[in-house]
């Protein structure tokens, strides 16, 4: 008997199943969903770092400037103690202790109050505004104009291109803001006239700002110098002046002032 030979061939090939094919599409869509984050990430980094450090210069000026106001608010009279003698004539100066830590204190929690309210995202509201706060209706554009933390960076911004840099949606980005400051006074004493002087008290006040972001670290300090106030001290005349030294003393006889009193 002949045994019928059985004939191999080659299956037709079928369809992958759906369950390959799901698998596939996810790894496909989740890569292009990374590789276009990275794409706008290095798009956006040069402006995100120029936007970082303009931001941290503005936000150090503004709280510096929030304490001037508050520094500007007090007189020579209140700063310096003048005691006198029995004629009436200033003996000894001093300054207000009280007052000098009392500016201190003010200033200082100014601008540690400025830095408090950027981190929350609220305007930073001064006793005497400069302009009216804008509204907040919830939409992103709306808070922009608000939060001084948050920025919008066009997504045309990606291809670098000047034409194209304003287009697409805005993309939103949040700065942490992190600050410290450091006060100081600074005392000037300038001759002013025949024995006497004119004090000056100036308030130093310097700012660190450090913006947050992943692309840098940098800390920008701002440094100013406040002037609050200055006058002037004027003690006796004495009988004898010979003014910077280089030429001979002038004496007014006693019996001149007496026949003009």
């Amino acid at each position: 008997m002949f045994r019928q030979r059985r004939r191999f061939g080659k299956k037709s090939s079928g369809s992958p199943p759906a369950k390959g094919i799901l698998v596939i599409t996810i790894i496909l869509f989740l890569f292009f969903i990374m590789l276009s984050i990275w794409i706008i990430d290095k798009g956006i980094q040069p402006t995100l770092m120029e936007i970082a450090e303009m931001k941290t210069d503005e936000f150090a000026t503004r709280a510096i400037n929030s304490a001037v106001q508050f520094a500007e608010d007090y007189s020579f009279e209140e700063l310096v103690e003048i005691s006198y003698d029995e004629a009436g004539h200033p003996a000894v100066y001093s300054y207000n202790p009280v007052i000098m830590n009392e500016i201190y204190r003010g200033a200082t929690e100014r601008v540690e109050e400025f830095f408090l309210y950027v981190n929350r995202g609220e305007p930073y509201e001064f006793d005497y505004p400069l302009e009216e706060i804008p509204e907040y209706s919830g939409a992103v554009d709306s808070r922009a104009e608000q939060d001084p933390t948050l920025v919008e960076i066009p997504l045309g911004q990606v291809t670098r291109n000047t034409v194209l840099a304003n287009l697409g949606p805005k993309i939103p980005v949040n700065l942490e803001v992190i600050g410290s400051v450091r006060t100081n006074f600074k005392r000037e004493t300038e001759d002013f006239g025949i024995n006497g002087a004119w004090l000056s008290l100036y308030l130093q006040i310097e700012a660190d700002v450090q913006i947050i972001i992943p692309f840098t670290t940098e800390v920008h300090t701002v440094s100013k110098e406040i002037y609050i106030d200055g006058g002037a001290i004027m003690s006796k005349v004495p009988d004898f002046y010979g003014g910077d030294g280089g030429g001979p003393s002038i004496a007014i006889p006693k019996e001149d002032l007496n026949n003009n009193e």
